[in-house]
């Protein structure tokens, strides 16, 4: 970000690293990117209108949560060619989590605590990815 820009975000983000799997329920096939406290950034290959709501089935260790989810932002990440010659317009879109419980959080909390710990004690910071990003249906 430029000096004169502030990240508007309220919670830090966790990068992922292939360590969850889940699903948006809609009919989007979406990955993983990220994780915070207040919500996920998904990849995906269809339009979503920022604004509308979506139910996230994550498993976070074995656990099982329905999350209810608003769109806050879906953007143009890149252009891909397709196996089939075709381009794909590929979106990165911000979810975030509304009315979570206190379980509910303190998964998410003990989740992100487990993947920012790895062999030496450090996890991924946000932005740099794994090849196993899970893979979302959203």
């Amino acid at each position: 970000m430029g000096e004169g820009q502030r990240d508007r975000r309220q919670h830090p983000r966790f990068t992922v690293a292939g360590k969850a799997t889940g699903r948006v329920t809609a009919v989007h096939d979406a990955s993983l990117v990220d994780i915070s406290f207040g919500g996920v950034l998904v990849e995906h290959s269809q339009v979503v209108r920022p604004g509308t709501t979506s139910s996230l089935d994550l498993d976070l260790e074995g656990k099982r949560l329905r999350l209810r989810c608003r769109v806050i932002r879906s953007v143009v990440n890149r252009i891909e060619l397709q196996p089939d010659g075709e381009q794909a317009v590929i979106y990165h879109t911000g979810l975030e989590f509304l009315d979570l419980s206190e379980e509910t959080r303190q998964v998410i909390s003990d989740y992100i605590q487990s993947i920012t710990e790895d062999e030496s004690g450090f996890g991924l910071p946000s932005g740099e990815h794994s090849a196993d990003t899970p893979h979302l249906s959203y």
